[in-house]
């Protein structure tokens, strides 16, 4: 993982880990959404466009389903801050095995995301999310 380029413990890091490592341990989607808003949500997949926490449950059970033994590993990870919030560009490597058919698949994906800090904790959220294309590994 490269280093941010904001400045040292803005905890911006620690946060784009935690969040693939609950991804990778298919935590309750409960674990995820306390990352995520719910008014003015953007997560561009692929296979469709999420708006809201009701789309994000739909769609992590329909993941959680079709995929498992995941990880994520960080290659990348590029931060730049403003008032207004916090831009991220990555790219990540994800495994996993398709539970219908056992095969294992390995993709580089680059991802562009954009945080809100939560009023009053100042907390980094997640509003806007988009995955590129997802490259063999």
């Amino acid at each position: 993982m490269t280093a941010e380029k904001t400045a040292p413990g803005t905890g911006i890091a620690a946060f784009v880990q935690h969040w693939f490592d609950i991804l990778s341990d298919h935590e309750p989607v409960e674990e995820l959404l306390a990352h995520i808003v719910d008014d003015g949500l953007e997560m561009a997949f692929p296979e469709r466009t999420l708006r809201s926490h009701a789309d994000f449950r739909d769609w992590y059970d329909v993941v959680g389903e079709a995929f498992s033994d995941q990880t994520h590993v960080v290659e990348r990870l590029d931060v730049s801050e403003d008032d207004a919030g916090v831009d991220i560009s990555l790219t990540v490597v994800w495994t996993a095995k398709q539970t219908s058919d056992g095969t294992v698949g390995s993709f580089r994906i680059d991802q562009t995301w954009r945080l809100v800090r939560e009023a009053g904790t100042g907390r980094p959220l997640i509003s806007g999310y988009r995955v590129g294309d997802l490259n063999p590994a």
